[in-house]
């Protein structure tokens, strides 16, 4: 039977700019009230830790614990029973605890327990909460805690709120259902391990950078003044009024306007100062080395930074720091980047481009670092059935070169942007995003070339478009279930891409009536889709499936992941040769699949 749980706590660690490790890691940390009840049994409340301590299998390993954000209940437990002098390993076993969080977002619905339960029609939380967290459980404006005979009315209502969310809680997980396939739940616990271990972080180093930034951005900005005269170099308006007085155009302030302003060779050379000036002030690497010391906990490792299921497609999203996001400018040689870390903790700073460049190098290892190749390329030709690239990526041929060649002798650079901007029916302004240089007749003679050379992946679009609105199979690999408004996409690993409430409406398009379908994103919103869209879904979700098992797969090895970026995985030690073998492993589902990675071993974390 399970047992189902809701906490309510008090950090003085703002949970905003932090993480759940961090926040309990406070010293002031405490659980303030814990809702529980067994299966179908009454909710009760436990507001002391003998209440706490005699609360049924609560840490019995065998009882099944249900959470909304499982993470947050089974982070605050392990720091509650240390305080309580009990000592444990690292944290309490994820595998004990079903997150209603987790389970929502794998069948498509919203993140939020109010916002889920409004989806799934279940008993809906109390919205009063927000004001009494704001009371209770953060320190008031003298710093101190709030305490329960200061607002005896409010700890009432506090209370029950607490007692209501376990009942939300129960009802949507009863509604939900359980995993979609026993390799998810895996994957979720694969996800729990990462996020506990922590990547460890050169905290000297993000100080160091924190130090320089701030001296750069004084320095930067007493130059602007200096330039230019105006008061706060920080003000959009000042700016432009200054940039008309030099009779030079400048429409806005935005990061592009500024860049290509300094890529033109008739900006003067006091105006193109100041727009470096104005661009290194903009950067903001200093936050990522800000946003990594909040988080890190005592003994210098960051942890929960990966959002399982984070995206539709079931990819992860940062979370604080995120990985995925860091900045791409780098050193060049591993030489370079010592003596930058070495000149700036001797005090001697460095410019905005080494600082971001050092951000990445602030984990620490050591690393083996392996990347899949043109994984989503792979995948869609495999959906697709385009067997000439599936020959090309198993003999080991350079698709971009081959794409090239099939689209009239092009080269390898127009083979790669054909091969990155047109696989999800992409366009002439899908090539220029991917930098394609041209005029608009010149471009679409491009995307016609390559559809003509991949008449599986343009069939794929048609397929997908119409499975979706009618139900039916999708190639050799997939299907699409239709419920009621609902379509589950079905992929090769057995989950399903969920899409809720889908409907379809008649609009202007390209001079012409057209139908557009929609659906219910988790947001609360709807999202307009189509063929190419769709395609663009399911291979990031297959892309997705492969990695996912492959970290599966390492954690069981015994390797210690400490990261994953897209499409690439960190690993703790080591070797390139191990970590390549588990993750080119081919899935029982995807026979067929030409799956390659390579990869390298660094000190400190790097681009290859």
């Amino acid at each position: 039977m399970p047992l189902y749980v809701d906490i309510e706590t008090f950090s003085s660690v703002d949970l905003r700019k932090a993480n759940v490790y961090s926040y309990a890691a406070d010293p002031q940390f405490q659980i303030l009230m814990v809702a529980w009840a067994v299966d179908d049994g009454p909710v009760q409340i436990a507001l002391n830790p003998r209440e706490i301590d005699a609360i049924p299998g609560l840490f019995d390993p065998d009882v099944e614990k249900v959470a909304h954000h499982a993470s947050f209940e089974r982070i605050c437990f392990s720091e509650y029973l240390r305080r309580n002098d009990i000592p444990i390993p690292g944290f309490l076993d994820p595998a004990e605890w079903t997150c209603t969080m987790a389970l929502a977002a794998e069948w498509g619905y919203p993140r939020s327990l109010s916002k889920l339960a409004v989806a799934l029609g279940a008993e809906e939380k109390d919205e009063a909460g927000t004001r009494l967290i704001n009371l209770f459980c953060k320190p008031n404006r003298k710093g101190e805690r709030t305490m329960p005979r200061d607002k005896a009315a409010d700890w009432e209502a506090f209370i029950n709120y607490c007692i209501q969310d376990v009942a939300t809680l129960r009802d949507v997980h009863k509604k939900l259902g359980g995993w979609p396939t026993e390799m998810e739940r895996r994957v979720y616990l694969a996800d729990q391990a990462i996020n506990d271990r922590g990547i460890l972080v050169d905290t000297e180093l993000a100080e160091c950078a924190i130090e320089a930034a701030e001296l750069n951005k004084t320095t930067q900005t007493r130059e602007v003044i200096e330039l230019t005269g105006v008061e706060n170099p920080g003000s959009n308006p000042q700016m432009l009024a200054w940039f008309d007085s030099q009779n030079f155009r400048m429409p806005n302030m935005q990061a592009s306007t500024v860049t290509e302003k300094l890529e033109a060779e008739d900006t003067p050379p006091k105006v193109r100062r100041v727009l470096e000036l104005r661009q290194e002030l903009a950067l903001v690497a200093a936050k990522k080395y800000t946003a990594a010391l909040e988080r890190v906990n005592e003994d210098g490792r960051l942890r929960g930074s990966f959002q399982f299921f984070g995206a539709h497609t079931g990819r992860w999203a940062g979370r604080g720091v995120q990985l995925q996001n860091l900045p791409s400018a780098t050193m060049e040689t591993e030489t370079d980047t010592h003596l930058a870390i070495l000149d700036l903790k001797l005090g001697n700073g460095a410019n905005a481009h080494d600082l971001k460049a050092l951000v990445r190098a602030m984990f620490t290892g050591p690393f083996t670092v392996v990347d899949y190749a043109a994984i989503e390329a792979r995948v869609i030709s495999w959906l697709a059935g385009e067997e000439w690239a599936l020959q090309a990526f198993r003999d080991g041929r350079d698709i971009y070169v081959e794409t090239g060649q099939r689209m009239g002798g092009m080269s390898r650079k127009e083979g790669k942007v054909a091969v990155l901007a047109l696989g999800y029916n992409g366009g002439v302004g899908s090539l220029r995003a991917m930098g394609a240089e041209g005029s608009d007749e010149h471009l679409q003679i491009l995307v016609n070339q390559w559809r003509r050379a991949n008449p599986a992946i343009v069939n794929l679009w048609r397929e997908m478009e119409d499975a979706f609105r009618n139900g039916g199979t999708v190639g050799d690999y997939m299907s699409v279930e239709k419920d009621g408004a609902d379509r589950l996409v079905r992929l090769p690993s057995g989950r399903a891409v969920v899409y809720h409430d889908l409907r379809a409406r008649w609009t202007e398009k390209w001079g012409k009536r057209v139908q557009v379908i929609s659906f219910a994103d988790a947001n609360g919103g709807r999202t307009d889709t189509y063929g190419g869209r769709l395609s663009e879904n399911v291979t990031q979700a297959v892309a997705r499936d492969i990695l996912a098992e492959a970290l599966v797969r390492l954690h069981d090895a015994g390797h210690d992941v400490v990261g994953h970026v897209h499409d690439e995985i960190l690993v703790q030690g080591g070797t390139v040769e191990e970590v390549s073998s588990i993750m080119t492993e081919v899935p029982a589902w995807a026979e067929g699949l030409p799956i390659s990675a390579a990869g390298f071993q660094c000190a400190r974390y790097r681009k290859d």
